[in-house]
């Protein structure tokens, strides 16, 4: 059953891009591009420390999220919006701290977590855009993330901190983002 749960995260991990990538050629989605490149430089990192850590389950998440971060970057670099604000400029730094911290530790648990507030930090303008223009935002997108990394949890046989952490923050950011999204449009129609 645990191989089933982590074949049907595969497939809402591809569904997820699969999405972002149709939602931008129609131009309904316009990515953030410094989230965008971000969350690519981050994508690597995952898979490293999830490889590095011998995790066999999250790592298929982490490769998933590692192509489509590509994919949808390329994109943005056409479509997407942002990417030279003092708040961008100022991220890419936070991010770059963080990364020197992983880097010279050389422990891939304190590398996941310190991908983690890599991302968190990567994903902020992302959860501006949201709120200030929810319209230009796929939120199918992050849900399929939400039940992505719901199957990918499931399909763990022990649950230790270094295999769940992963997963788990893909769950409640991408969780965030779609109650963002969706309570922002629900507003602003009915104003």
């Amino acid at each position: 059953m645990k191989n089933i749960f982590l074949i049907i995260s595969t497939i809402f991990g591809f569904s997820t891009f699969i999405i972002g990538i149709y939602s931008i050629i129609k131009g309904h989605f316009r990515p953030q591009r410094m989230t965008r490149f971000l969350l690519l430089l981050n994508s690597i990192l995952f898979v490293g420390t999830l490889f590095a850590q011998g995790d066999r389950n999250a790592i298929y998440l982490a490769l998933i999220y590692f192509l489509g971060s590509l994919v949808i970057f390329i994109l943005s670099l056409k479509t997407g919006i942002g990417g030279t604000t003092k708040l961008d400029v100022t991220i890419l730094f936070m991010a770059i701290i963080s990364l020197i911290v992983w880097y010279t530790t050389k422990n891939p648990v304190l590398g996941l977590v310190m991908s983690i507030v890599t991302d968190i930090i990567s994903v902020y303008p992302t959860i501006i855009k949201a709120w200030i223009l929810p319209e230009t935002e796929e939120w199918r997108c992050y849900l399929t993330e939400v039940l992505a990394s719901s199957f990918n949890i499931l399909s763990l046989s022990v649950f230790t901190f270094g295999k769940i952490v992963y997963p788990l923050y893909i769950w409640i950011i991408n969780a965030v983002i779609v109650l963002i999204i969706v309570l922002r449009q629900k507003q602003l129609k009915h104003k």
